[in-house]
């Protein structure tokens, strides 16, 4: 099993030279496109999530979308077609759709709904459209665990796009989909047996990672002994906001105790924004403390400037953070602005 997006691709929008910028491309009147523009372009869009898609208009400029939530990626692809038409005037046309390479064919024929050969792993399930390389040839796997909104099943919601820059570095993703909030403790075991599993597989590295209850259950299942090799937590919650509540000091002296129990091995990032309405206070605090007593390589990112509130990882985030993520959880070098 190998990541479809062929090395092809990289000269063929060479040949294009589509301008970079973030989602969509544009130039000055009379100004030609650089090859220079089209590789970061390219290298841009191979640093974000599902589901994602890249588009090209006949006059070599490209516009791509990614992190759309959905069954499939067709939200996706239909909101980079329209970018790239409003902003060309022309008929664009789809070049790939999430880590497939479908220039010139029907997307659907060629880009299945699970990777081939990809089996769940315990109560894990492969990203849906999402090519897979398998635990022998994937540098390594990355959980993704979504949060929750009341009165929605969250189990089809993207993960956040700076995951991107793990599959671009080879890992293979996969999800852990709790409809509801039923047997929190089953959850975290559930996870990190899950973990044991995917090692026993082959998978030489995995990283949990997610946001709120999914940032939650990814440190409890490191609590419960699950053998991962780093942590992603963005705005852990478990308890509701302050504001329900009926003892927030609960919910404090629970998130300590999830931390005690993570033991120096795994590295860990744990992001809090300002103005998270989930957010009993002092917890940043606590992690600095408990985790650098327990010897655990940390990085604590607490109420960084210009995001706020419980859903605040948005794109933006992802693309001033998502480097730094990978550098740290990868080899535990530490550059800015983490």
């Amino acid at each position: 099993m190998r990541q479809r997006i062929s090395p092809l691709i990289v000269a063929a929008f060479y040949a294009l030279a589509v301008p970079a910028n973030a989602q969509t491309a544009s130039q000055a009147p009379g100004q030609a496109p650089s090859a220079g523009d089209a590789a970061r372009l390219l290298a841009d869009f191979q640093n974000f999530g599902p589901h994602r898609a890249f588009v090209v208009s006949p006059d070599g400029r490209a516009s791509w979308w990614a992190g759309v939530s959905g069954p499939d990626p067709a939200p996706a692809i239909s909101a980079a077609l329209k970018r790239c038409r409003e902003r060309t005037q022309q008929d664009c046309k789809l070049h790939i759709v999430n880590n497939y390479t479908v220039t010139g064919h029907d997307w659907r024929e060629l880009v299945p709904a699970r990777s081939a050969g990809a089996v769940d792993i315990g109560r894990l399930r492969p990203q849906p459209y999402w090519s897979m390389r398998g635990p022998q040839l994937a540098n390594g796997l990355i959980v993704w665990s979504h949060g929750y909104m009341a009165g929605k099943n969250s189990t089809e919601s993207a993960p956040q796009t700076w995951v991107g820059q793990f599959t671009h570095l080879g890992y293979d993703l996969y999800r852990f989909d709790r409809e509801w909030i039923a047997d929190w403790a089953s959850d975290a075991t559930a996870l990190a047996d899950a973990v044991a599993k995917a090692k026993a597989m082959g998978y030489r590295r995995v990283i949990l990672a997610g946001q709120s209850a999914g940032a939650w259950v990814s440190l409890a299942a490191l609590q419960r002994g699950a053998a991962a090799d780093g942590v992603i937590s963005i705005a852990a919650a478990h308890h509701g906001t302050v504001e329900t509540m009926r003892d927030p000091t609960r919910a404090r002296s629970e998130w300590q105790h999830v931390l005690e129990g993570i033991r120096r091995g795994p590295r860990l990032i744990v992001v809090n924004f300002a103005g998270d309405e989930y957010d009993v206070g002092g917890r940043m605090d606590d992690a600095r403390s408990i985790l650098a007593r327990n010897g655990v390589e940390a990085e604590i990112i607490d109420a960084p400037e210009g995001f706020k509130g419980h859903g605040a990882a948005d794109s933006t985030f992802s693309r001033k953070f998502g480097a730094c993520f990978a550098a740290f959880i990868e080899s535990g070098k530490k550059q800015p602005p983490c």
